[in-house]
């Protein structure tokens, strides 16, 4: 049970014990015990906290991506943010046995923190970009290196910021990292060294001919079930390229000069590639010889509604605000593609994702026949005349979960993300849905008024039955745990006060040993 989770943190500790006196040795060491490691490991002689996995509604395992609790940005490549894995739960006795703890000079930017496969020691990595910096981190957040980026990079932050939002480390434990019209692959310059430095191992860019122009950058990236990367430009245009770079395959947008993407996109088992655009909803098919939209390949295209203006610069470009995600993992499951749209109240929008039901007709207010479910977000207000959301909806099962972004009043004196840490402007409001496969409709299942995840990305466990977030509320910031089925707070759990700490657009991601993990503004922190 004393054994760390790192080398380096057991080092720390035998330096620890070998100078300091005996006795309080001894109380410390079962504080550490008891309060870092047990709660996470079997076998010890104290409740154990972490259980085996649910793997319930799991989507198909990606086997070209890192053997970890969360390898990629929304996890996995149906971009669910959902895990199998066991969070922190309030224990029965109603008090809750956390610590947390945070690192700081990351850079900003830090939305995803990806964990490598296990290494030969079992340990396991943590990698992460900022607009400054790659980072390799233990699981406790103490650095292994930090590495600036190209100093050739010389576009705007806010871009770089932008493009290297989306990464993934592979099954190789290479790190992959867009940046502004190239992908760079990061790994260690020791192979299958923990410790090892990080290495530049090798460089993609977008042909020139390809772009349409000079502000063309990449803004989401995943990974197909046949081992390739699949990107989108905010022009449109997606490509798969090797994961060694030397084959490459391109595809535009179908809707013009006027479209453009802000979001991340997914995939499924089956070769599709899924981007929203600002107008549209696209099924771009690969079928292992090139990509297509046209539905003989295999591909879609489907409008959605798109009426409104940007809130209060909170959104980062035109239309949806939501990478798409997939929802329906078993075989007679039915099968969706799920975002939210872009109206002064939006709504919650489920496509189909592989052909159309034949006796499916147009759902009446919507704009196309592959609209399967269409239900306006209100967080619990039905009087609201606007919602608005920037995150990914969080999907499990036939579950969604969308969170509010759009600030009580606007907030002239600082940036959207910071002043969404302020207490009279943080969002509030968090909303379930669920689709009725009997009945075939989207309903509402609850909302909390009260709960304000303000700007980062949720996450829920299959196991624990919870959703946890980053929220805030009379200075703090703090992990929250609501409950799946009810919405009910569950726990709330400060881990600091003031902008530093602020989750600034960051996933909160259900790590090892039942751990929860969150970029910060300058920084990333995690619970445990």
């Amino acid at each position: 049970c004393v054994k760390s989770e790192s080398s380096i943190e057991s080092k720390n500790m035998l330096s620890f014990m070998n100078h300091r006196n005996l006795v309080i040795v001894f109380f410390f060491h079962q504080a550490f015990v008891k309060s870092e490691r047990c709660l996470f490991r079997k076998g010890c002689n104290v409740e154990k906290v972490v259980s085996d996995p649910d793997f319930t509604h799991e989507p198909p395992l990606n086997q070209f991506l890192a053997s970890s609790s969360w390898p990629m940005t929304h996890r996995n490549s149906y971009a669910q943010a959902s895990s199998p894995y066991p969070g922190p739960e309030k224990n029965a006795v109603g008090r809750t046995t956390f610590s947390s703890s945070a690192t700081r000079d990351t850079g900003i930017g830090l939305i995803t923190l990806c964990f490598s496969s296990p290494y030969p020691n079992g340990e396991t990595a943590v990698w992460a970009s900022t607009g400054s910096y790659i980072i390799k981190a233990t699981t406790s957040l103490n650095y292994i290196d930090k590495r600036p980026k190209n100093e050739t990079i010389s576009e705007s932050e806010k871009e770089n910021l932008l493009s290297g939002a989306y990464t993934l480390v592979d099954n190789e434990n290479i790190f992959y990292v867009p940046e502004l019209t190239g992908i760079r692959a990061y790994g260690d310059q020791e192979e299958n060294v923990l410790t090892s430095p990080i290495d530049l191992k090798r460089t993609f860019n977008v042909p020139a001919e390809h772009l349409s122009g000079a502000d063309e950058i990449i803004v989401g990236m995943t990974i197909t079930y046949d081992g390739l990367l699949a990107f989108v430009t905010s022009r449109g245009l997606v490509g798969v390229v090797s994961r060694d770079f030397n084959a490459s395959y391109f595809y535009s947008l179908t809707g013009g000069d006027s479209e453009e993407v802000s979001n991340s996109i997914s995939c499924d088992e089956n070769g599709g590639i899924y981007v929203v655009s600002s107008t549209n909803m696209y099924r771009i098919q690969w079928t292992g010889r090139e990509l297509s939209s046209f539905e003989e390949d295999g591909g879609w295209v489907a409008k959605y509604d798109n009426e409104c203006g940007l809130f209060d610069g909170v959104a980062l470009g035109a239309g949806s605000g939501s990478t798409p995600s997939l929802m329906g993992t078993d075989v007679d499951d039915d099968k969706f593609v799920v975002i939210t749209d872009c109206q002064d109240v939006m709504n919650l929008v489920l496509f189909w994702r592989d052909e159309i039901p034949d006796d499916w007709e147009t759902l009446p207010g919507t704009v196309d026949r592959r609209i399967a479910g269409q239900v306006p977000v209100q967080f619990g207000d039905t009087g609201t005349d606007s919602s608005f959301s920037e995150q990914s909806v969080l999907v499990r099962g036939y579950g969604a979960l969308v969170v509010n972004n759009e600030l009580q009043k606007e907030d002239l004196l600082f940036e959207p993300a910071i002043a969404s840490g302020l207490d009279s402007v943080s969002p509030k409001g968090v909303e379930k849905f669920e689709w009725n496969p009997s009945t075939r409709l989207l309903e509402r299942a609850w909302a909390n008024k009260k709960v304000s995840i303000p700007n980062g990305i949720p996450t829920m466990s299959q196991k624990s039955n919870l959703i946890y977030g980053v929220s805030h509320g009379r200075g703090f910031w703090t992990f929250i745990g609501l409950d799946w089925t009810t919405g009910k707070r569950i726990f709330e759990k400060r881990y600091g006060t003031g902008t530093i700490f602020n989750s600034a657009y960051a996933g909160t991601e259900i790590g090892p040993f039942g751990q929860l993990y969150t970029g910060i503004l300058n920084g990333m922190a995690r619970m445990q």
